[in-house]
């Protein structure tokens, strides 16, 4: 079946029930599938889709006969509401096993509400903000390092960067979008940034959906003179930001939140003004391991996997991965299964990190990040220094 058509069925199973398969086992999956942030559940659900087959094509859930696994997607379109209304769906009329999703935080956390009130599992493959695995909710698991772990490796490469190449990076700027995700990056930013001693020149927060234009708040944050600028972005609104930085003729360092950056259309869209930028990334391609399931992915959908993409297929792993340990379709079993986690490193666990557990509030404690930069037009891993492709190039 084409990617086209794949998605359209998909997008048809958010309207109208879609009859499960003899013994299949039926879960979710909730990403903003149209709207401004499309590019990102497209990259989500490509990763469900990837993890569904290499699932079944290993033999299904092995301690319930075998059986498939089936997938059923719910398109949040970037709003609250709609999230809301969708993961209920799921539950009661879809009668799924778990969810995976839902890529804003500002959706996940009423979706992740609702699930915790029908007791139904619910994988959070990315959303960044805190309060998703604070609220004290027992069926809330969340494969995206907390925000905290971001600010930490952004800080240990500006550190590292600074030492090897003896550029001065004090002086700090933050430009984030608004929403729960900017908001909640740019406080924890704030925090690490003051512990560690740099110096925080300007915040400059905005409004993301629908802008068009950021050349008044680029000169804003130029105007203090940074050395870096950490911003949190999504996809249109990081274009427009490095735009603004090339024609202002900037040399300061600019590190995304593995935001808009990260989209194959960043490049698309900038061509060669890309070149330079760095994010932070939660997969890396350069990795033996990383490299293979890259070239899968690739083979499959016809562009490199993202993050969104890595730990959208490994939140399939883990969910199958429960059912097979619960040996049963019953949601409270599974949701103890999940909290029991403990998957070494190897086929079924994809993320670089000796294995994958949960602390008691449901995160996803072994994570770590990389910081990637786009050189030529790719994005290729520059830290830590044992995993890089590539030595960080400086303007």
């Amino acid at each position: 079946m084409g990617l086209t058509a794949l998605f359209g069925g998909a997008l048809a199973g958010c309207r109208e029930r879609a009859a499960p398969s003899p013994g299949a086992v039926v879960f979710g999956a909730l990403f903003p599938l149209t709207g401004e942030l499309a590019d990102k559940g497209k990259d989500s659900l490509e990763g469900v889709i990837l993890a569904v087959e290499d699932v079944n094509s290993a033999g299904g859930i092995p301690s319930l006969g075998r059986r498939r696994f089936e997938l059923r997607t719910a398109d949040s379109r970037g709003a609250p509401d709609i999230g809301v209304r969708e993961t209920e769906r799921l539950v009661v009329q879809e009668a799924v096993v778990g969810i995976i999703g839902a890529y804003q935080s500002s959706v996940t956390k009423p979706a992740t509400q609702v699930a915790e009130r029908l007791e139904t599992p619910f994988v959070v493959s990315v959303s960044l903000a805190d309060i998703i695995i604070e609220r004290g909710f027992r069926y809330t698991f969340r494969m995206q390092p907390k925000v905290d772990f971001y600010c930490r490796d952004q800080i240990r490469f500006l550190e590292e960067l600074s030492a090897r190449t003896g550029r001065p990076v004090r002086r700090v700027a933050l430009l984030h979008e608004n929403s729960d995700f900017g908001t909640s990056t740019a406080q924890a930013q704030k925090r690490a940034l003051r512990a560690r001693g740099f110096e925080l020149a300007v915040v400059v927060p905005y409004v993301a959906a629908g802008v068009v234009d950021m050349r008044g708040e680029v000169a804003r944050v130029l105007a203090a003179r940074p050395d870096v600028i950490l911003e949190v972005t999504y996809l249109n609104d990081s274009v427009l930001i490095r735009r603004a930085l090339h024609d202002a003729g900037s040399t300061a360092l600019l590190v995304d939140m593995a935001g808009g950056t990260v989209s194959p259309e960043y490049v698309q869209r900038l061509g060669a003004v890309a070149d330079g930028t760095f994010t932070v990334s939660e997969y890396a391609r350069s990795t033996r391991e990383g490299a293979a399931l890259n070239e899968r992915f690739r083979k499959r959908f016809g562009h490199d996997i993202t993050g969104d993409s890595a730990y959208a297929y490994q939140s399939v792993w883990v969910l199958a991965d429960a059912i097979d340990r619960a040996r049963s379709t019953d949601r409270k079993a599974i949701r103890d299964a999940l909290a029991a986690t403990d998957l070494p490193a190897g086929p079924r666990m994809i993320l670089p990190s000796e294995r994958l557990r949960f602390d008691a509030d449901g995160q996803n404690e072994t994570a770590r990040l990389f910081v990637d930069q786009i050189q030529r037009g790719k994005l290729v891993t520059v830290w830590p220094s044992e995993s890089a492709a590539a030595e960080p190039l400086l303007p």
